[in-house]
């Protein structure tokens, strides 16, 4: 009797804290992120979600010039934020922010890779709930991905007996060491070469690794082939597994009934989901990943690194979106 009581109180106790923590909490640059928009009282319309590639490469403030105004932007882009983490958080953003949102782009993605790792970090497993698990486990068995899967599972498991957990999410106060995420402009944007200028002498890391990726940039020239060749053949790296396609139609759908068009957007450089994209909606997505419409994403001119963009590449970029993005408006 008294172990039941103490599983129950355990299991209260559990409940209170998960209600208390935000849904973001495990990912610093989104905690960073969305206190900037709660000291700006949420007053943007439109919002840009996804990885790295949403995060150094959309400027919020020069899509919004381009677009006369109609538009009110902000960049809750951040690295290593793929799905399922972007599925548990478009969820609840739209859930309990989608008021007065009239667009939020998200980046198209295939389930996250999990390295063992990284499976027990809470990064990892903040976000995995029942349904992101089942998400995650059933779209990398799909492309048999087991290993990413089970770890999955691991992760899942871990989260559920909160190991590494508790202490982390009863001192948890919404403050973030990750400040500088939100950018120079206050509008999420960060670019790979703003990061650079402001880390100064003290840290190498993106001098380095700039200067490693134009000692050669035949990663680029591969990477530009091999995007090149799924668009030829039609053929992708991964199937659009059936649990990844249902979250973004149900994102989709719960968008719409908030009044706010969800638009997926197929990144550059970023090869292997044609697919995935392929099953969308029309009227719901953008491809910007398509070499033969824009070459010139694949330039070694435009680029920080094999994956990303300069602060040339990162306006060349926007101002692509943009055109796209008035074209698909004037469809509706």
């Amino acid at each position: 009797m008294k172990s039941s009581i103490f599983v129950l109180v355990g299991l209260l106790l559990l409940s209170f804290i998960d209600r208390r923590l935000p849904f973001y909490w495990g990912n610093g640059g989104l905690v960073a992120k969305m206190n900037q928009l709660k000291a700006d009282n949420f007053d943007y319309d439109t919002y840009f979600v996804g990885s790295s590639r949403v995060y150094r490469h959309i400027m919020p403030s020069l899509f919004d010039s381009l677009n006369n105004g109609a538009t009110r932007s902000f960049n809750l882009g951040y690295s290593g934020t793929k799905p399922p983490e972007i599925y548990h958080f478009l969820h609840h953003f739209i859930d309990q922010h989608g008021d007065n949102v009239k667009y939020i782009f998200v980046e198209l993605g295939m389930i996250q890779a999990l390295a063992d790792v990284n499976r027990t970090t809470l990064r990892s497993k903040y976000y995995l709930d029942n349904e992101q698990y089942r998400t995650a486990a059933s779209a990398c068995r799909s492309n048999k991905r087991y290993e990413t899967a089970w770890n999955y599972t691991l992760s899942y498991l871990s989260r559920l007996a909160r190991m590494g957990m508790i202490v982390k999410s009863l001192t948890f106060d919404d403050t973030s060491d990750y400040m500088a995420s939100i950018g120079e402009r206050k509008d999420g944007y960060y670019g790979l070469e703003d990061e650079m200028r402001n880390a100064g002498s003290s840290d190498s890391t993106f001098i380095k690794r700039l200067a490693h990726f134009y000692a050669d940039t035949t990663s680029l020239t591969k990477r530009y082939q091999s995007t090149l060749k799924e668009y030829k053949t039609g053929k992708s790296a991964f199937n659009p597994a059936p649990s990844n396609l249902r979250q973004l139609h149900q994102l989709i759908q719960e968008a719409e009934d908030k009044g706010i068009r969800l638009i997926v957007i197929r990144s550059p450089r970023n090869p292997g989901f044609l697919s995935l994209y392929n099953a969308l909606e029309t009227e719901n997505k953008l491809d910007m990943c398509d070499p033969t419409k824009y070459p010139e994403f694949y330039e070694t001119k435009y680029s920080f690194d094999v994956g990303h963009f300069n602060t040339t590449g990162a306006k060349l970029f926007t101002r692509a979106l943009v055109a796209d993005f008035q074209s698909l408006v004037q469809q509706m």
